[in-house]
């Protein structure tokens, strides 16, 4: 049997056939329209057909960037794809392909591709953070995805941590992805840059991303050094956090981010040995995803195998 799975960015779509043994047998990719419904579905629709020209589909799963009912099965909003506003994003695809498909928050599909296939198989009580644009987050606790009363539950990156802080996308202040994050690195480093010195960041083409700064830090820049110390110092506090509230066998880190590597890990991974409670510390690593880039498409399509 074959499933696919479909993770919706602000961007891009990425879409994969996965097999009975969890393997992606086929990948591709389609812009993501934002802002017309019609066009959305236009285009994931055109996407799934072409799939179903070479491979018989039993169901579809779709990784959703916003909050999902699970009374509903509607998307209530998706802050970067505005046109998915009280969407019943099932039924509209469902009617146009004629196949089963589940929806759920992308985040949520990479934290249960992990605990099925990833990092954290065999395990019960793991995290799964994305560090992209944001920081998306996932629970499966007592080996099951946590979603919380309404579906809307583990927005870890909209925990408050400084009320008086950077303002978010959410419109809420000092949220942690305002800190650790792709968006959270840049705008510490532009705060960094108007009272460094000169040095390779002061150089480096405009607009900063995160990836510019990982590359001044690995050419000994101070500054994007100290955006990376500082970033892992926020992550490590939000990693001791989780682990202080939930008692974790694992936090699966992915995301662009990650591909930073132990010059983002390796503090944090330090910094939440410090603010953790030791003994819970002690049971719970935290490493780097095994799926990414594609555990939300892995994941969207064993959720739409396993419902």
């Amino acid at each position: 049997m074959y499933y696919l799975g479909l993770d919706i960015g602000g961007t891009t779509i990425k879409a994969g056939i996965i097999d009975g043994a969890n393997h992606v047998l086929e990948a591709r990719k389609a812009p993501t329209v934002v802002d017309d419904l019609k066009g959305f579905i236009s285009k994931l629709a055109e996407l799934i057909r072409d799939f179903q020209k070479s491979t018989a589909i039993d169901a579809i799963g779709i990784g959703v960037p916003g909050l999902r009912s699970s009374k509903t099965h509607e998307i209530v909003t998706s802050p970067n794809i505005p046109c998915l506003k009280n969407v019943n994003l099932e039924q509209l695809v469902a009617d146009q392909v004629h196949l089963k498909v589940v929806s759920e928050n992308d985040a949520n599909a990479g934290a249960y591709a992990e605990f099925v296939c990833g990092a954290g198989l065999g395990l019960q009580h793991l995290a799964y953070l994305t560090l992209g644009t944001g920081l998306g987050s996932g629970l499966v606790l007592n080996g099951s995805l946590y979603t919380g009363t309404s579906g809307y539950g583990g927005e870890f990156g909209h925990t408050v941590i400084n009320p008086e802080g950077r303002l978010c996308g959410c419109g809420k202040r000092g949220c942690i992805e305002t800190v650790a994050s792709a968006t959270g690195m840049v705008m510490t480093a532009v705060e960094k840059l108007k009272t460094a010195r000169s040095g390779l960041l002061h150089e480096v083409p405009r607009p900063l991303t995160a990836e510019k700064i990982y590359d001044a830090a690995v050419g000994g820049d101070e500054t994007a050094r100290e955006v990376f110390a500082e970033t892992a110092r926020w992550l490590g506090i939000a990693c001791a956090n989780l682990i202080n509230l939930l008692n974790l066998e694992m936090i699966v880190i992915g995301g662009g981010v990650m591909a930073s590597g132990e010059l983002l890990l390796g503090n944090a991974h330090e910094v939440a040995r410090r603010y953790a409670f030791a003994p819970s510390f002690a049971g719970c690593q935290i490493v780097q995803s095994k799926l990414w880039p594609d555990a939300g498409m892995i994941g969207a399509a064993l959720l739409a195998r396993d419902r």
